[in-house]
């Protein structure tokens, strides 16, 4: 058994525990806060379908986006981590990087999936879709759950490309990471 590898694998699964947790709450809070025209906790407590796939869209869309930026750090940390070699400063910088990554990329996905809600929704003036999903409209729901969602496919590249030329992980040899 490489202890190493399961060390790393055990610790890849409680970031991404956490991290994903982190960022659902975030988001169902900022998008709580931003969308004043429904009171989602009361509304799913009703059973509002509609509101409950709204908040299932936003919730999947901000994993996608955020999903570029919490899958190379968490590699690189833990090819870093079976680092012999390694040290506490090197483990400290990799950290830094990680997580300054997934907080950019967060900022960047809630922000994104706010402007996409509110520019579909100004362009698509003969239907008030807020209104609608409140009063539980599934339909109206499921299309702005699938607008949301394509929306996210589509910046994800973007997304990574923006991670890439903002905070770049500094160059690796083979040695550096123990192979």
């Amino acid at each position: 058994m490489d202890l190493s590898l399961l060390l790393s694998g055990v610790l890849q699964l409680i970031l991404s525990l956490v991290i994903g947790i982190t960022f659902i709450y975030a988001g169902f809070r900022f998008f709580h806060k931003r969308i004043n025209t429904i009171n989602e906790i009361e509304e799913l407590k009703k059973n509002n379908i509609a509101v409950a796939i709204l908040n299932g869209s936003i919730i999947l869309a901000l994993v996608i986006m955020v999903k570029n930026a919490i899958e190379p750090a968490i590699t690189v940390f833990s090819m870093a981590l079976r680092n012999p070699d390694a040290t506490f400063l090197s483990f400290l910088q990799m950290a830094g990087i990680m997580l300054v990554q997934i907080v950019v990329a967060g900022i960047i996905a809630y922000i994104s999936i706010y402007l996409a809600i509110n520019l579909y929704t100004r362009l698509t003036k003969d239907l008030d879709e807020l209104g609608e999903i409140k009063n539980n409209n599934i339909a109206v729901s499921i299309v702005l759950g699938i607008v949301i969602i394509s929306i996210s496919l589509l910046m994800q590249q973007g997304i990574k490309s923006i991670l890439d030329a903002l905070i770049p992980f500094p160059a690796l040899t083979l040695r550096d990471i123990g192979i």
